[in-house]
């Protein structure tokens, strides 16, 4: 490399790549480790491109990427669990798409040519997506089911054994309680669709229409200005009535008992908002009908909702449960095998896990699930017990 090249990878250093990492941290939510080894990414002849080629191959498709596996709070922190570091260089010039892009064992390793097809940003940013959310979701479903017993036992005593020590976490509170959550809000939202509503914080109740009231319980609060969430336990501005704190004061207590910081410390400054997030884990542990996100004036205020019009209408048929559990699979990212086992268990049914599959009986009924090696799911069926006379 001559003086010429180094001055113009200098130059790139200083006036175009720090804005570049910011947006590269922003979409991710968090900083992210960047190993760039800026003297392999060299091509004397083609220095004078670098300010166009070096953000299209490098750092565009890295930011589209992650903005796509960043939509919501989850997969930030898959993101920040499971990704250990982005390294980018030129070993070989590489410009096939399998072979300069991988991710394993956490390193998600750029290993592209400087120059030759730096238009093809999208391609880039598509191989990236699809080996996160492969090896992310891996990561994920690496629980074993064996310990997903224990993390059932251990969330409904509170979270900790007699040791004191924490065996669950906020992403497996959230994958425990997504499939039951995704059910009731659809319920929820069929009951209310096309009705305007008001809310009185004081009161602890929304109105939807003319007569559809429901009680509520208020979760926290996101600032889009601020960029902050504040949970209801702490907003001591409000003015919110005690009695209507107690859902957010379980979430801390969970919190505590589980040494989850994002359920005890009172304010989260985070760029994306995490309501849903929260509110889904909150309205199932606290056995809440479903939630609910008011926006007013640059917040949303979230709460959780208690209803027996929701829950008289909560799927107990067989079918509706496989039906339901695989039009999630479809449409959502989460671990199927563990997700599948949490909600059946919620439903009443007892489950057994033979080989890579899941047997669930209640009753008469029974509910088979089969999976990949990867404990995605394949199939999903639901039958009557013949009884042998």
């Amino acid at each position: 490399m001559g003086l010429k090249e180094k001055r113009i990878i200098q130059a790139f250093q200083k006036e175009v790549f720090p804005q570049l990492e910011t947006e590269i941290n922003r979409a991710a939510g968090y900083t992210v480790p960047l190993q760039i080894e800026w003297n392999t990414l060299m091509e004397d002849r083609f220095s004078h491109m670098y300010n166009d080629s070096f953000p299209k191959i490098y750092f565009l498709p890295l930011i589209e990427a992650f903005k796509v596996i960043c939509e919501d709070a989850m997969g930030v922190e898959l993101l920040k669990s499971g990704l250990k570091s982005v390294v980018i260089v030129n070993e070989n010039d590489e410009h096939n798409l399998e072979r300069a892009i991988t991710f394993e064992e956490g390193v998600l390793k750029i290993n592209h040519g400087p120059v030759v097809n730096a238009d093809k940003v999208e391609e880039r940013a598509e191989r990236i997506t699809s080996l996160l959310e492969e090896k992310l979701e891996e990561f994920a479903e690496g629980t074993t089911v064996a310990a997903t017993a224990n993390t059932s036992d251990t969330a409904a005593s509170g979270g900790q054994k007699e040791t004191g020590e924490s065996t669950v976490t906020i992403e497996e509170l959230y994958n425990q309680s997504i499939a039951l959550s995704l059910e009731k809000q659809e319920i929820f939202d069929e009951l209310v669709k096309d009705l305007g509503w008001s809310c009185d914080m004081l009161e602890g109740k929304v109105t939807f229409g003319d007569d559809k009231v429901f009680d509520i319980q208020v979760l926290g609060t996101y600032s889009e200005n601020e960029k902050s969430w504040l949970w209801a336990w702490a907003n001591n501005q409000s003015g919110i009535p005690e009695k209507f704190l107690q859902t957010s004061q379980a979430v801390q207590a969970l919190g505590k008992a589980c040494n989850i910081e994002d359920f005890i410390a009172p304010k989260l400054e985070i760029d994306s908002d995490p309501g849903i997030y929260f509110a889904a884990i909150a309205s199932v542990m606290a056995k809440e009908s479903c939630y609910l996100a008011l926006p007013f004036k640059g917040i949303t205020v979230y709460v959780t909702i208690t209803s027996e019009e929701v829950e008289s209408k909560v799927r107990t048929a067989p079918a509706l449960l496989c039906s339901h559990f695989t039009f999630i699979a479809a449409n959502y990212s989460f671990p199927h095998k563990y997700s599948l086992y949490f909600y059946l268990k919620k439903k009443g049914y007892e489950v057994e896990l033979p080989g890579n599959n899941i047997i669930a009986q209640k009753g008469e009924d029974q509910i088979l699930g089969i999976f990949n090696l990867k404990g995605r799911l394949m199939k999903l069926s639901n039958s009557k017990i013949t009884v042998q006379a």
